[in-house]
């Protein structure tokens, strides 16, 4: 009996597939990140925030992002190299900003400061890998005007510790090509994305969309042009119930039963759920 060679080729890669979807898959995002709150759509960034729907994400997908997260230690290593001093985080966690009763968050890849005796200024440290069309674009237009929402990241990072700098290191994916930018951190914008992340969070209507239509570019490409512009149905949990409401740490009220809802289920839902749309 003959074995036919391609189909086991094709076997293992869509095992291997599998395998990183229950590897790498996560859950939905307890807090605003503030990796989201610059985004250009306040709709995206409300439905996100409310669970609307769950981005599903492939197992190629999934090793790219890993692989994102897992260059960090590959860019640490390479700043120490040339003398870079890179502070520990409190707890030998991560340097973290908290905000809006424990709804707004995220945390900043490092804190560092250079071996040169003329800027010895701590820095906010952000590393992003990236394909290379936009590692082209970055080179070419700067972080600012090619990848705002990078820099408002550190904005917000650079307020809520005190550094007025931030290092933005960008790494080619497809030649390993790097883009190295200091920057000038603007507190003004930050204050602006937590103004922002106060009102998305506290909103309990959906925000101004980017676009009427979903022709548009962006919305093309959105996870949830399906609720946003055909009317589809959310997905059911406590976040995207018009009875639930964000309160103190992290918590959520129920409207309906007059309680803080339980943790545990607040992925669930109940029978009373209602759309928040």
């Amino acid at each position: 009996m003959s074995i036919n060679l391609k189909i086991i080729s094709e076997r293992i890669r869509n095992d291997i597939d599998r395998h990183c979807v229950e590897l790498y898959a996560e859950s939905h995002r307890n807090h605003l990140g503030a990796s989201v709150i610059g985004h250009d759509c306040e709709a995206y960034i409300w439905l996100a925030f409310r669970w609307a729907r769950k981005e599903i994400f492939s197992g190629r997908m999934l090793r790219l992002f890993n692989r994102g997260h897992r260059e960090e230690q590959r860019c640490i290593e390479y700043l120490k190299g040339i003398g870079f001093n890179i502070y520990d985080a409190p707890n030998n966690e991560q340097f973290r900003i908290v905000g809006y009763g424990g709804h707004y968050g995220g945390s900043t890849d490092s804190i560092g400061t250079t071996p040169y005796k003329d800027f010895p200024e701590p820095m906010v440290l952000e590393f992003k890998t990236h394909n290379s069309k936009s590692f082209a674009d970055l080179k070419d237009k700067g972080l600012l005007r090619s990848k705002p929402r990078h820099y408002a990241q550190m904005c917000s990072y650079g307020q809520t510790y005190g550094y007025k700098n931030g290092l933005y290191y960008a790494v080619g994916k497809n030649d390993d090509d790097i883009h190295i930018e200091v920057v000038k951190l603007d507190y003004t914008q930050a204050e602006y994305l937590h103004t922002k992340a106060d009102k998305i969070i506290r909103s309990m209507v959906l925000p101004p969309r980017i676009a009427l239509q979903e022709t548009y570019f962006e919305c093309k490409m959105c996870p949830f042009v399906g609720v946003c512009h055909r009317g589809e149905r959310l997905d059911i949990s406590c976040r995207s119930c018009f009875n639930a409401e964000p309160i103190d740490n992290g918590q959520w009220f129920c409207r309906h039963f007059q309680q803080t809802i339980p943790t545990e289920f607040i992925p669930k839902g109940c029978t009373n759920w209602k759309s928040i749309l």
